[in-house]
């Protein structure tokens, strides 16, 4: 049904009237916002409870594009067991459609259907108008049509407990978003931001935005003083464009100051780097640093002594499938963090619903299973008093099968998480090296099939080389062979994320074209069949993670998170030290949360054999003390 649309006036007034209905101020005041919890800092308090958010959600317009159904969106969230969503204000940051190769991207409003803080100016502008429909903005006023909008869905997440992180600020990553910033001089009619997209967040080549943007913030402050739900995050990616900390810690400043007065504090969130990286000398008002594309979760071990909640806040670029994005999850809340968001693509403008099948070449995942599959994260954690528990792997002595990792979240002597599954590296690189023998003496061409680089040699000549990031890439090379002669072989590739390919054929004139079968493959010393495998961590050939022997090159590993991991053995043990005791020990079935093996058992002290069913790519265990409070 097309939505009507009311005049601006009569359309602030229905809004300012409905969020009246919706949520009484005294419901808004009745409890403490969200805060991190006094018995352990790196969880939240939230509204009496012990609190992990964990959730799968859209890619942050929901308030800032009119189009979006956000009730029908929170209801998705609420009925599939999420609890936390991000959104843009929208201040500055609208993203263009097509932009990042998302497809129906939430972000990217349609002309006209973009809602900003700011007031439209009345009257079109002599010089143009704004760059995606409608009238220029004026940076002097606000629209409290926006105000009533915004507020709207914070109540409504509210009322079905989601916590919302309100993001204040994103960078512009090129010409085509700051192109639609109101902080554009072309977009508004103040004569503000005649600068580069780079100086927008400075303190002193800001082109007299700076002032905008306190107001801003102590505006949204004011505005929002009274949700528990939420929480403030200054910037988003703001490494992307290298925006200075003393910028972001300005803007720190003056939501302290702005709440200085009210009897409870809104938390205060950073996000740090994409990957990991170690906190040095943080504001004291940050209380949430958020990481990005955060596996392994390295980002919570470097900074666990900072006693605040570690955060992963978006994920993708590893494939559309759902398992890199559980395994994602599952790892980064078993060693330790307090927040995972998965940036999910199945929720769009009609499809609020989270039904949205999007193409293979979406940068990232999202479908109603895996809101399911972290649904069964939140409940094996809650199903744990996890305030007493902190990681520590030492637990796990033993049995731990090669190219697999686990995760240990303890409370010592009474309740133990346990998570096993594939090693990931976002990066990884490759080197095969043997011998090839032809069948007959001709000129071959071999073809490799990759994303991303490769490069082949035979006997020492380069014959393929096409050493870049780059899509999925087929790349060719011709080279006389002679029959009865063994050739020397070495293939090298690279893969730095999203979908992951390596493909070795060949032909010539009297064989069609084909992967290269085993039985024409040697190692080196001409032994065995196949070739010598080499796996590092990164891209450039350096760090060693496995060597193997790999029959053929014919590798389509998509999101790229097992290319290394050795075939999982029959039966995998792991040897968990506990003290002297009584104990249930249950596996937990990934995609379903059943009980997949149970067992009691009386144990007398010391490293004890825990056996897993048989389980596919990851497993979890849960181990209860009894009797034990």
């Amino acid at each position: 049904m097309k939505k009507r649309k009311f005049p601006l006036p009569l359309c602030v007034a229905f809004c300012l009237f409905t969020l009246s209905l919706v949520v009484p101020r005294a419901e808004l005041t009745a409890t403490k916002p969200l805060a991190l919890h006094p018995a352990n800092p790196h969880y939240f308090l939230f509204r009496g409870k012990p609190t992990i958010l964990i959730t799968s959600a859209e890619h942050y317009g929901a308030a800032l594009n009119l189009d979006f159904d956000y009730v029908k969106y929170l209801d998705t969230l609420a009925r599939d067991g999420m609890n936390h969503t991000r959104t843009f204000t929208g201040a500055a940051y609208v993203e263009p459609q097509g932009a990042f190769n998302i497809e129906r991207n939430t972000l990217a409003p349609a002309p006209g259907r973009y809602i900003a803080p700011w007031a439209r100016s009345s009257t079109p502008n002599q010089a143009g108008n704004y760059a995606n429909g409608g009238n220029k903005f004026d940076l002097t006023r606000w629209d409290e049509s926006y105000f009533a909008r915004l507020k709207d869905f914070l109540a409504q997440a509210s009322r079905r407990s989601v916590v919302v992180e309100v993001n204040l600020f994103c960078p512009f990553y090129g010409d085509a978003q700051w192109k639609l910033s109101p902080f554009n001089t072309t977009n508004n009619v103040n004569g503000l931001g005649n600068v580069g997209r780079l100086d927008v967040y400075t303190l002193d080549k800001h082109g007299g935005l700076l002032e905008v943007q306190e107001r801003f913030v102590r505006k949204i402050v004011a505005e929002l003083k009274d949700f528990d739900n939420i929480f403030y995050e200054i910037c988003n990616e703001p490494y992307a464009t290298n925006i200075p900390m003393n910028w972001q810690e300005r803007i720190i400043d003056v939501i302290v100051d702005a709440e200085k007065d009210f009897p409870a504090k809104h938390l205060i969130s950073l996000n740090i780097s994409n990957g990991s990286q170690k906190i040095e000398n943080p504001h004291p008002a940050v209380s949430i640093f958020n990481f990005h594309y955060a596996a392994p979760p390295d980002a919570v071990a470097l900074n666990y002594g900072l006693n605040k909640v570690i955060g992963d806040n978006e994920t993708g670029f590893r494939g559309v499938s759902d398992e890199p994005y559980r395994m994602e999850a599952w790892d980064f809340i078993v060693a330790g963090g307090g927040l995972y968001n998965n940036l999910d693509y199945s929720f769009t403008v009609v499809h609020e619903d989270g039904t949205f099948a999007y193409p293979n070449t979406q940068p990232g995942g999202g479908t109603a299973t895996l809101r399911k599959q972290l649904r069964i994260l939140r409940d094996f954690i809650y199903g744990f008093d996890f305030v007493r528990m902190k990681p520590d792997n030492s637990v796990i002595k033993s049995g731990v099968p090669e190219g697999m990792t686990a995760r240990a979240l303890v409370e010592a002597g009474k309740a133990y998480a346990i998570y096993l599954r594939p090693v990931s590296h976002t990066q990884f690189s490759a080197r095969w090296t043997g011998l090839v023998e032809p069948e007959v003496s001709e000129e071959y061409t071999f073809y490799t099939r990759s994303n991303d680089g490769v490069r082949l040699w035979i006997d020492d000549r380069l014959v393929i080389d096409n050493w870049t990031d780059h899509s999925e890439t087929e790349d060719k090379g011709a080279i006389r062979l002679e029959a009865g002669r063994k050739h020397r072989i070495k293939l090298e590739y690279f893969y730095a994320g999203g979908w992951g390919v390596t493909r070795l054929f060949w032909s010539s004139g009297k064989l069609p074209k084909q992967i290269v079968p085993s039985s024409r493959l040697f190692s080196p010393d001409g032994s065995k069949n196949g070739l010598q495998a080499e796996y590092f961590s990164g891209v450039e050939l350096k760090q060693n993670l496995l060597s193997r022997v790999d029959e053929k090159i014919d590798f389509t590993w998509g999101n790229g998170l097992t290319p290394f991991a050795q075939p999982k053995p029959a039966e995998t043990s792991l040897m968990v030290e506990l003290p002297a005791g009584s104990y249930t020990a249950e596996w937990i079935d990934m995609k379903t949360g059943a009980i997949a093996k149970r067992e009691k058992f009386k144990h007398d002290g010391g490293a004890r054999k825990l056996s897993a069913p048989d389980f596919k790519d990851d497993v979890a265990l849960r181990i209860k003390a009894i009797g034990v409070k």
